[in-house]
């Protein structure tokens, strides 16, 4: 199967050595990008990635820490990722590197699985009418970060949600004042291992993600360390 490239002009444009997306896709491949890339700092020592879906010599840096790591661990694996040898060829491929880094350089680097969720028929989400949605524990997922973020409302002046499942425009800004509010009190945490979301694409994307760090980080920073 060819791999599906982003293409210059038509999804990402290149200013200096930066470069920003143009279309929906490219934003969220890049942004994912920096978010994935953030899964394995700690494990190879390289400064998070600030996640603003533009690919700099930041990110080539730590895609190529990354690649590097993995081919000391097992040299078999070398050429399995398409190189960054530069900017432009990092934003190209960025949809196979997120998948590089999802199953190749997880397994080999012995990091946690990066639980995304995946979008399209016979996945685990889909999107209609302006909402995010699932089936199964996929939908029971969704329902519980509904219910965590619930909890930081009364705090930060933002109304219920419904916890249905469904996600939308409501829970994406629940999250954004969520995460705003923890890095208004604590600036260190302002990196996570997900994009904070601009979309309910994101949101459905890294809701495991997003649950966890609600759990692990927030609630300690807003809520006097109650965990979820």
């Amino acid at each position: 199967m060819a791999l599906r490239t982003l293409d210059d002009g038509k999804d990402w444009g290149k200013q200096g050595e930066v470069i920003s997306a143009k279309s929906a896709e490219a934003t969220a491949a890049f942004r994912g990008l920096q978010a994935d890339l953030n899964f394995f700092a700690d494990k190879v020592g390289f400064e998070v990635v600030k996640v603003d879906g533009k690919l700099g010599p930041a990110t080539m840096a730590a895609l190529r820490a990354t690649n590097d790591a993995v081919v000391k661990k097992n040299p078999a694996l070398n050429g399995t990722l398409i190189p960054p040898t530069s900017v432009e060829q990092t934003a190209s491929y960025a949809l196979h590197s997120r998948q590089w880094l999802e199953t190749t350089a997880r397994d080999a680097l012995g990091v946690a699985n990066l639980r995304r969720y995946h979008q399209g028929a016979g996945k685990e989400w889909n999107t209609k009418d302006g909402i995010a949605y699932g089936a199964g524990p996929i939908h029971e997922e969704f329902k519980g970060l509904q219910s965590d973020l619930n909890r930081f409302g009364p705090a930060l002046g933002f109304g219920k949600l419904d916890v249905d499942g469904f996600l939308g425009a409501k829970t994406v800004a629940a999250t954004k004042a969520v995460y705003d509010a923890v890095v208004k009190k604590q600036p260190i945490l302002a990196a996570t291992a997900f994009p904070v979301p601009d979309t309910k694409e994101e949101l459905a994307e890294y809701a495991g993600f997003i649950r966890a760090w609600l759990k692990d980080v927030a609630a300690k920073q807003l809520l006097g360390g109650a965990g979820a």
